[in-house]
C-alpha cells in the first residue's frame, strides 16, 4: 500500500479499514479455536467448546463430501446432546471425530 499520485487519503482509510476488519475475522477464529485449551469448568465452556466443533464440522455434512457422512452425523448429534446428557459439565465426556479420511483420499505414505 505504497503512497502514489493516485493514491488518495479516503482510499488508504478504506484500506485500512477493510484490513482491520480482516484481522478482526482472524482474531475470532483463533479465539474460537483457542476455547478447545480451556478446562471443563462451567456449562458456559463446554456449550462454547461444543459449538466451536459444530462449526467447525459442519463442511462434513455438505452434499458431496466423500466422508462417511453417518458417522459425522452420528459425532455431531453427540455434540449437540451434551448438555441433556450429563447433569455435571465435569463429567463430559467429549467423542472421538470420525476420520476424514474418504474413499477419494490416497494413502499418505
Amino acid at each position: 500500500m505504497a503512497l502514489t499520485k493516485n493514491t488518495t487519503s479516503k482510499s488508504l482509510v478504506t484500506e485500512v479499514a477493510l484490513l482491520k476488519q480482516r484481522v478482526e475475522l482472524l482474531e475470532e477464529v483463533l479465539r474460537e479455536k483457542k476455547i478447545l485449551e480451556e478446562s471443563d469448568t462451567s456449562w458456559e465452556i463446554v456449550r462454547a467448546k461444543r459449538n466451536y466443533l459444530l462449526k467447525s464440522t459442519d463442511w462434513t455434512v455438505t452434499p458431496g463430501s466423500s466422508l462417511d457422512q453417518a458417522q459425522w452425523a452420528v459425532y455431531r448429534q453427540i455434540l449437540r446432546d451434551i448438555p441433556q446428557t450429563y447433569v455435571d459439565f465435569g463429567d463430559v465426556v467429549w467423542p472421538i471425530q470420525p476420520s476424514t479420511d474418504g474413499p477419494n483420499m490416497a494413502p499418505v505414505e
